[in-house]
């Protein structure tokens, strides 16, 4: 037999050989790598939603904006012929049920119309704070799965330096995690 294959019948040999460890560690590091991803995607999932309720609820404000300017507009129109001694075919009490009725309606709608800002602010926050836990996840999620190819690689190469490396990139990618989640 030739030295070469000598040699590589040995490494196929040694490989089987190999640390027990590995595969239950390369397992491990999957299911968290897996449960990270899940998670990133439910709050990326989420922060979409809540920027499309910020949307919605903006477009309601903005409505209800129009509607109480319209309102405002014609109390203003009504007051002002009434102010100005118009008779409208005398009607001038048409006039003044015109003016009251406006006039009485602007206030509620100005409020609501504040409640939907209110809405829309608190929705694009949550939409935010989703979104900057999504990309802290990713990146726990991205280190379990580098940690997950420097344990494989430690089957076939059988260096101490690479479990240690994976160690510490799966134990910041854990701190990673539970930061993401609670920020």
């Amino acid at each position: 037999m030739s030295k070469a294959f000598e040699d590589a019948h040995e490494r196929h040999a040694s490989a089987h050989e190999g640390p027990r460890w590995v595969p239950i560690v390369a397992a491990a590091l999957a299911v968290l790598a897996a449960f990270s991803g899940y998670l990133a995607n439910v709050r990326a999932t989420a922060a979409i939603i809540a920027k499309n309720d910020a949307i919605v609820a903006t477009t309601h404000a903005s409505d209800t904006y129009a509607e109480y300017q319209a309102g405002r507009l014609k109390y203003y129109v009504a007051q002002s012929a009434l102010d100005a001694g118009v008779n409208a075919g005398g009607d001038a009490a048409k006039l003044r049920a015109n003016a009251t009725r406006e006039n009485a309606k602007g206030p509620p709608l100005l409020e609501k119309a504040h409640r939907f800002e209110e809405d829309a602010t608190r929705m694009n926050e949550r939409s935010e704070r989703l979104l900057a836990q999504h990309e802290t996840i990713e990146i726990a999620t991205t280190l379990f799965e580098v940690s997950i190819v420097l344990v494989s690689i430690t089957a076939l190469v059988g260096s101490r330096l690479l479990p240690v490396s994976a160690a510490i990139a799966s134990f910041a990618g854990v701190a990673i995690f539970l930061y993401g989640l609670t920020r």
